[in-house]
């Protein structure tokens, strides 16, 4: 009786769901393909429940944060344990740390290339100033272009907000 009472479960269409998300069509349906969603259907049309549109949200997330589509899968297979969600969290919590600290290892690693590349680029133009000064202007115009664009990619960001 209680559940006749009941409204029927909200759910989403395909277009609905990527304009919500920001996803393509493709990608739904590639997710789908890999067993991460499975959508009912009504005729022809996929038809996303509340879980589909919470487990997509979670899949979104996982790949902005690098995860591997099978270290999503195994977060959202925890999610069905009848255990109010404790043991995808533990493991969530476990993943999210090692991402991290990769990610801390990755931006480390892109400081100290930075560093070598300014060197390099200071030895380079001493030595250029040394044989060629001729050559240094060009270098000098490559690096205004640069910062020009660089610049207009910050203004254009700045005039967005």
């Amino acid at each position: 009786m209680l559940a006749e009472l009941r409204r029927p479960e909200r759910t989403f269409t395909i277009r609905q769901l990527c304009n919500e998300f920001k996803a393509t069509p493709r990608a739904l349906r590639f997710y789908e393909d890999k067993g991460l969603l499975t959508p009912g259907r009504e005729g022809l049309n996929r038809v996303y429940s509340h879980k589909d549109r919470a487990r997509l949200q979670l899949i979104l997330r996982g790949k902005r944060v690098g995860l591997s589509l099978s270290e999503i899968r195994e977060l959202l297979d925890l999610y069905d344990e009848n255990d109010e969600g404790a043991a995808q969290m533990a493991r969530s919590l476990k993943k999210f740390r090692e991402r991290a600290s990769a990610l801390e290892q990755q931006r480390e690693d892109i400081d100290g290339a930075l560093i070598e590349l300014r060197d390099a680029c200071d030895r380079l133009e001493r030595r250029l100033a040394e044989i060629r000064p001729d050559l240094l202007p060009r270098a000098a115009d490559y690096d205004q272009v640069l910062r020009a664009r660089l610049d207009g990619d910050a203004a254009v960001a700045a005039a967005s907000k």
